[in-house]
């Protein structure tokens, strides 16, 4: 599979967030320790922007900014870097992301992957055609609610109800009920900083 079959998969921007914010919000209910998770999300990174990101501890990552003129994803795979050596992937990328290009903390030297969608345009973006193993990173975006539950499960070796982690990818309110089924020792209280900075949306009993 090339890239423009995978990439013309991802879905729209607005889901795209929503995605991104359920894997950022469960993996702060399952794993507190903000240094071992691996998804994170940032609802106020900069007027008018946010930032999704994923590290896994060992140099592998991506970026994924939304400003209102559309989003943008960069991203590290050590393996296919090992595999295809580097590829000059951010050639061609819009002027309007061009912010995006100078930020020193998303490690532009170290990019195997860049995609991006535009406000308004029907499809996504690249400005070179890869396989489609070169965007791994991003199952999360295509396997949506399934994906993130094999993953978590193998991952953090916990047993999880797949209908909780479906609900929370429809972005149903966090109650109470919700946040116990899915970790029984974490309080609301635990979780304030995380839901903030996520901005994901939450139901307190009275």
């Amino acid at each position: 599979m090339t890239d423009s079959n995978f990439i013309g998969m991802l879905p729209d921007i607005e889901e795209s967030r929503r995605i991104f914010q359920a894997a950022a919000i469960l993996d702060a209910i399952l794993m507190p320790e903000w240094e071992y998770r691996y998804y994170s999300y940032n609802a106020h990174w900069d007027e008018n922007e946010q930032m999704a990101s994923m590290r896994d501890g060992e140099g592998d990552h991506y970026f994924a900014l939304f400003q209102p003129n559309g989003l943008i994803i960069k991203g590290f795979d050590q393996r296919f870097n090992q595999v295809h050596g580097p590829h000059d992937v951010l050639q061609g990328v819009p002027n309007e992301f061009e912010g995006f290009l100078r930020e020193p903390a998303l490690i532009m030297d170290v990019t195997t992957f860049c995609t991006w969608k535009l406000q308004g345009s029907q499809a996504w973006s690249a400005s070179k055609e890869l396989d489609a193993e070169a965007y791994k990173l991003l199952h999360v975006l295509n396997g949506k609610a399934d994906y993130y539950y094999a993953w978590a499960t193998e991952y953090y070796e916990i047993s999880l109800d797949r209908s909780l982690v479906q609900r929370i990818f429809d972005i149903e309110p966090l109650d109470g009920k919700m946040l116990k089924g899915l970790n029984e020792e974490l309080e609301f209280a635990d979780l304030e900083e995380d839901i903030q900075e996520i901005g994901y949306p939450v139901k307190r009993e009275d």
